[in-house]
């Protein structure tokens, strides 16, 4: 189910867009013969992968997979800024992981488009700022 709504979507935004598999690759940032393997539903892409071909057709998840808009899915294209830094405690010292704005859990990594779980858009250009909450 998902290598066919994921290669019917590209195939349209190609299609749409007048683009070829290669100058979606690249504005995707994917080798042309990654991506064409994905569109023939040869292959499946990695979680970031997806989340360059999302970035490059400006499109959510939810979207590039054709899944009916919600109205909070709608509000999470707008983006929110990364302002809070959650810090743990480890045999290294203190650890800090970013906050997402939506839902309020800590995201395995930096810069990251999406959160992984709420599915928020997120900006990061007021990070270096962002708050620290300790343990």
């Amino acid at each position: 189910m998902f290598p066919d709504k994921l290669s019917s979507s590209l195939l349209l935004l190609c299609g749409v867009n007048g683009l070829s598999y290669e100058s979606a690759s690249e504005k995707c940032g994917v080798s042309p013969r990654y991506f064409g393997r994905i569109v023939r539903k040869e292959s499946s892409p990695t979680i970031t992968v997806l989340e360059n071909i999302c970035t490059g057709f400006e499109k959510s998840p939810n979207e590039l997979l054709g899944y009916p808009a919600l109205v909070k899915t709608d509000m999470r294209s707008i983006p929110m800024a990364v302002i809070f830094t959650r810090c743990f405690h480890t045999c290294h010292g203190l650890t800090a992981f970013p906050v997402c704005p939506g839902c309020g859990c800590t995201l395995e990594r930096e810069y990251q488009n999406y959160c992984d779980r709420c599915g928020q858009r997120l900006d990061w250009n007021g990070y270096d700022h962002a708050a620290i909450i300790l343990p």
